[in-house]
């Protein structure tokens, strides 16, 4: 009944896919992003009321700001990173809201960009996250939901290099001793596998085998939403040895129940320590930079970390130059020996 109306499911996706002709003569085919065939149904109806209106006057339907908000929530429901967008959303409110979405360009924005650099004094790296929310909406508008027939270049403001802050090994075994105990396991294994603060808070004892030494983030559950499986060197092993059997569920808790944060322990901890500006994902760069002055390739850090984008691995590169000391031999001319303690230089 529902491929009739022009609606129907497919077996690679769990959304109501529309296969339609309109009134304007074109035919429609893509997914609806929804779930619930009477939501399915409601958004086939106004695909086709607003295509027969815009027919029947010649007008499109000028479609607002606000209304692709709406839209895009609906759409993104599931997104684990919602929350942040709709933070992003309630800033550009006062910017954007009554705008048709053609109008929407730099020009437009620049308000907004000024005023939060000015009144609210935020980096540009966070008014970036704000832009490309306003980017990803209007691409759904034109690829999606057919709203505008073009999409407006959006310029990101220059962002200053990302910080590569890690510990040496003297900081971080200052850091353990100053730790309350029962943050003494998770930086532990945060120092020994690389994960995020939430991927430790939320580890399952079901999601670990100490014998095979492997434990597994489940699809969700990481940032770019792919799981993988996390290699347990003896650091790892030995911090979950420490709270085993504490819970029969979570693997770090306090006070018989999961560990929800860090707290304001974290930064008492690195006071005690005399340790400054370090957050608690830089431990995830201190383990990526062990890696790496240890001879850890990149391409082997980048599968241990669960990056999908090389570029992400390549801030560590420094840290390791002799890597490249092979290629660099390939154009010596042997003009002369040098030894190690000569103070001969060649000109």
């Amino acid at each position: 009944m529902a491929r009739e109306k022009g609606l129907y499911r497919r077996k690679d996706s769990p959304s109501w896919w529309v296969d339609t002709v309109l009134a304007d003569g074109r035919r429609v085919c893509k997914s609806t992003r929804l779930k619930v065939l009477e939501d399915a149904e409601e958004f086939l109806v106004r695909l086709k009321a607003d295509a027969y209106e815009a027919a029947r006057t010649g007008v499109q339907v000028e479609r607002k700001w606000q209304d692709a908000v709406v839209q895009y929530v609906e759409d993104n429901a599931d997104k684990r990173r919602l929350f942040y967008d709709q933070a992003h959303f309630q800033k550009l409110d006062p910017y954007l809201r009554g705008y048709r979405l053609r109008d929407i360009n730099m020009n437009v924005l620049r308000p907004f960009i000024q005023g939060r650099k000015q009144k609210d004094g935020v980096a540009n790296g966070t008014i970036n996250r704000a832009l490309e929310v306003v980017r990803h909406v209007l691409n759904m508008a034109r690829d999606d939901w057919g709203w505008i027939t073009r999409v407006p270049k959006i310029r990101m403001l220059k962002e200053p290099k990302r910080r590569v802050r890690f510990l040496t090994e003297e900081e971080a075994d200052r850091l353990m001793l100053a730790l309350p105990k029962h943050m003494v396991p998770v930086v532990q294994y945060a120092l020994a596998t690389g994960c995020r603060m939430s991927e430790i808070l939320r580890l399952e004892w079901s999601r670990v085998d100490l014998d095979r030494r492997v434990s597994w983030l489940e699809a969700g559950s990481t940032k770019n939403g792919d799981g993988h499986g996390v290699p347990l060197n003896r650091d790892a092993i030995l911090s979950l040895r420490s709270v085993q059997g504490q819970h029969k569920r979570w693997c770090f808790t306090y006070r018989g129940k999961r560990m929800e944060a860090i707290g304001s322990a974290w930064k008492r901890s690195l006071k005690r320590a005399g340790i400054e500006k370090f957050r608690f994902h830089d431990l995830r760069h201190t383990w990526a930079s062990w890696h790496v002055m240890s001879g850890t390739s990149l391409q082997e850090l980048m599968e241990l970390g669960g990056w999908k984008s090389y570029e992400m691995v390549l801030r560590y590169a420094h840290l390791a130059p002799e890597h490249l000391s092979t290629a660099a031999a390939r154009i010596e001319r042997g003009l002369g020996i040098v030894e190690n303690d000569s103070t001969i230089s060649l000109r």
